[in-house]
C-alpha cells in the first residue's frame, strides 16, 4: 500500500538524496555565486563586465573547491567574450541568449601568452596546443593580473604530467 510522506518531498530533494556521496561538499548556491562575483571583483574586472552573461552564468562552470586567479573580458571575433584563469583550468566564455561555448584548457596545453597595449585598451592573447584566444580589453590591470597569473601558473605546473 502506498503512504504519502509526512513532510513535502521535492524533486530537488530527491536529486541531491540521490547524487550525494561521500566526498561531495554541498554549498548554497547564493554562497556559491556571491564568492564567485567577489573573486572576479579581486581579479580587476570593472561592473560592465560584472553584468555581463558570462559574468552572471560563470557560478554554473566553476567548482566549489576551484578558485578565480584572473579574468579579463572582451572583444573576441565571436563576440563579446571572458578568459577566466582558475587554479585548476584556464576557461574561455562565450554566452548568447540561446547557447553558450565554453572552452577548457588545461595549464599543459598553453604555450604562451602575451598582451600588447596601444590607446585606451589591451590585447591578450593565449597561445594554446587547441587554439589561440585573441581578446581585446579597455582594462589594462585586468589583462596585466591575467598575463602574470597565467604564467605564474604554467611555471608551476611545468613538471606535472599530462593526466
Amino acid at each position: 500500500m502506498y503512504m504519502l510522506p509526512n513532510q513535502p518531498f521535492t524533486h530537488r530533494q530527491a536529486l541531491i538524496n540521490m547524487n550525494r556521496t561521500r566526498d561531495m561538499v554541498w554549498l548554497d548556491p547564493k554562497v556559491h555565486r556571491a564568492r564567485i562575483r567577489r573573486e572576479l571583483k579581486e581579479a580587476g574586472l570593472s561592473s560592465f563586465a560584472l553584468g555581463q552573461p558570462e559574468a552572471i552564468y560563470l557560478h554554473r562552470l566553476i567548482h566549489p573547491h576551484e578558485h578565480i586567479g584572473a579574468a579579463v573580458f572582451g572583444r573576441h571575433k565571436a563576440g563579446l567574450v571572458m578568459l577566466v584563469a582558475t587554479d585548476l583550468r584556464v576557461i574561455f566564455f562565450d554566452k548568447k541568449p540561446f547557447f553558450s561555448t565554453e572552452d577548457e584548457i588545461n595549464f599543459n596545453s598553453v604555450f604562451g601568452v602575451s598582451v600588447g597595449t596601444g590607446g585606451l585598451g589591451a590585447t591578450v592573447s593565449l597561445h594554446t596546443r587547441v587554439a589561440d584566444y585573441t581578446i581585446r580589453t579597455y582594462n589594462r590591470r585586468s589583462a596585466a593580473n591575467f598575463v602574470t597569473f597565467i604564467e605564474q601558473s604554467c611555471l608551476e605546473n611545468l613538471d606535472t604530467p599530462i593526466t
